[in-house]
């Protein structure tokens, strides 16, 4: 069982006796900080007793922010922390950082739970699987951050700033104009060292106020860490006195001590996080170290990157590019293991080799190395590169799936038209799916009615039949076209093997003076309005003579 004074580390907890305030001021401080009450920070480490796991079992943890859409970057971080988790026998959590309440989105909670439901990210606790070191929304564990806050407070560690934001703007342009390292540090700490009179002051005044951490650290010194990811790493010391409790009405905290918190009492043993977080490392160290708590394993990762306009790479934008937000992919129908199998490719260099070696293995059965994620420097995304998974991904389905999947993915009429007669729909699916080259003509759900629609009546009359014509035969004399057709159906016998078919089809076309490649091309398209698709002797043997003669026949 954690306590107070059971410190990971085993070292004693430090006072600041020099900037502790008196008891009284201390309890004013509080009071405005925590109107409504705090969690003791004993009682939450008596709540939340050590894991009970194997040492290789890792808990891993996806933490993200309810503030818009979901990013693809969120469910390549889910997929790399769930594999570690569940490989290892450990645990896997997703925890809702929802503490920028002026930022939060209406739907963005339901919208995270969804997509990771959507993608198989099946975490052991979270939302709707409240375990025992829930809850899981951080809005809703505000009272325990403001315990340790406390706890910071009587330490010494941590101190009310006044500072309205016109005061930091200017301390800010003053830094720039000066050219002058930015940040609330050293003498730009504007309250770090104001008297207990004048805080009383501002007390009284009903001033807001944010607490800040009290850094101890200077620039001018290095510290040493190990990073999963990059190995050693020497950066200088922490020297920010950032926020940790916000001055709004919530009185939440910011990333900074929730991440601290939450990791510790969650038994967090790897925390992974995008490269962007690298300079707030040791600030987290310091900050870990000033609560008594042995500083975490972090691995910082490249997040996905793109090429832009100009050629250079950069990280995929939310503002920017319409593939970030995880819908992009939803509605286009990419199948979601396709995805997941092109995510698991640009975390370990290794993966495309398993997969094409083992195409009958559920993607579970990947082991996901450390060593090959350190390696993928910026991994970039190539949707070239995912339209191939996702056409190999269709194309090793079976036939069973393969209809279920076309028939749950469509709507409207053309959904109506698969389902009328589903001894036709299957004989049109299982067009050119077997053999050594089966066909990839999908890579999106979304394009299954361009590539089979023109088999049903319905759909070919308002869809396919004359822009087909009009794209495709309008080099062709209607006399031409028409004759073609004609003497096509004056010898067509369907149950012609494919090679007295073909020879044919090639007699009738010198009848005609025309190539056997044009000929073709007129009853492809007058067929199915199109000038590309599966074997001409195949459809027609699927759509049967009826339809045949009816199509050629206009």
């Amino acid at each position: 069982m954690r306590t107070l004074f059971q410190s990971p580390v085993h070292t004693p907890i430090c006072y600041n006796l020099s900037y502790m305030y008196s008891p009284e001021l201390t309890e004013r401080i509080i009071a405005k900080l925590a109107p409504n009450g705090y969690t003791l920070r004993q009682e939450s480490e008596t709540r939340y007793p050590l894991r009970q796991l194997s040492d290789k079992a890792e808990v891993m943890r996806v933490p993200p922010s309810p503030t818009g859409f979901v990013h693809i970057g969120t469910i390549y971080a889910g997929l790399i922390n769930e594999r570690i988790a569940h490989q290892s026998g450990g645990v896997f959590i997703l925890r809702i950082e929802d503490t920028d309440k002026k930022r939060e989105v209406t739907g963005s909670i339901e919208a995270i739970i969804s997509a990771f439901q959507k993608f198989d990210l099946n975490y052991d606790e979270g939302p709707g699987k409240e375990g025992g070191y829930g809850p899981y929304l951080q809005s809703e564990r505000a009272r325990m951050y403001l315990g340790y806050a406390v706890d910071l407070l009587h330490k010494g560690r941590a101190y009310p700033c006044f500072a309205s934001p016109d005061d930091l703007a200017m301390a800010v342009k003053y830094q720039q104009a000066k050219k002058l390292r930015p940040g609330y540090y050293g003498q730009w700490a504007l309250w770090r060292d104001k008297s207990a009179a004048e805080i009383t002051t501002a007390l009284n005044d009903n001033k807001p106020f944010v607490l800040r951490f009290r850094s101890e650290g200077s620039h001018d010194k290095r510290i040493n860490y190990t990073d999963i990811f990059k190995g050693k790493m020497e950066v200088p010391e922490n020297d920010l006195d950032v926020p940790l409790i916000k001055s709004d009405e919530f009185h939440l905290p910011t990333y900074h001590l929730a991440h601290v918190v939450d990791d510790f009492l969650m038994g967090t043993t790897k925390v992974f996080r995008s490269d962007e977080w690298l300079p707030s490392t040791a600030l987290h160290i310091e900050l870990s170290q000033s609560l008594g708590l042995k500083p975490f394993n972090y691995g910082h990762f490249a997040p996905i990157s793109i090429i832009d306009n100009n050629g250079g790479k950069r990280k995929l934008s939310k503002r920017k590019d319409p593939e970030a937000d995880v819908q992009y992919w939803l509605q286009a129908g990419y199948p979601i293991e396709a995805v997941k199998a092109y995510l698991l490719g640009l975390a370990n260099s290794n993966f495309e080799d398993w997969y094409r070696a083992n195409p009958d293995k559920s993607l579970k059965e990947f082991s996901l190395s450390l060593e090959k994620l350190a390696a993928s420097r910026a991994p970039l995304l190539d949707m070239r590169k995912l339209e191939d998974y996702a056409k190999d991904y269709i194309a090793r389905l079976s036939q069973e799936d393969f209809y279920n999947a076309i028939i749950k993915s469509a709507d409207g009429t053309f959904k109506a038209a698969l389902e009328a007669d589903p001894g036709y729909t299957h004989q049109v699916l299982a067009i050119e799916r077997t053999g050594l080259k089966p066909r990839k003509d999908l890579s999106q759900w979304s394009q299954a009615k361009d590539q089979y629609g023109y088999f049903f009546n319905e759909l070919f009359e308002t869809d396919f039949q004359q822009q087909g014509r009009q794209e495709h035969l309008s080099d062709i004399d209607n006399n031409v076209e028409r004759a073609a057709s004609e003497a096509f159906l004056s010898f067509y016998v369907p149950d012609d093997a494919q090679a007295a078919w073909l020879e044919k089809m090639r007699a009738a076309a010198d009848n005609q003076s025309l190539s056997l490649k044009d000929y073709a091309r007129i009853l492809r398209v007058k067929l199915t309005g199109k000038n590309q698709t599966p074997d001409l002797y195949a459809i027609m043997q699927v759509m049967g003579l009826e339809r045949v003669r009816a199509r050629l026949s206009v």
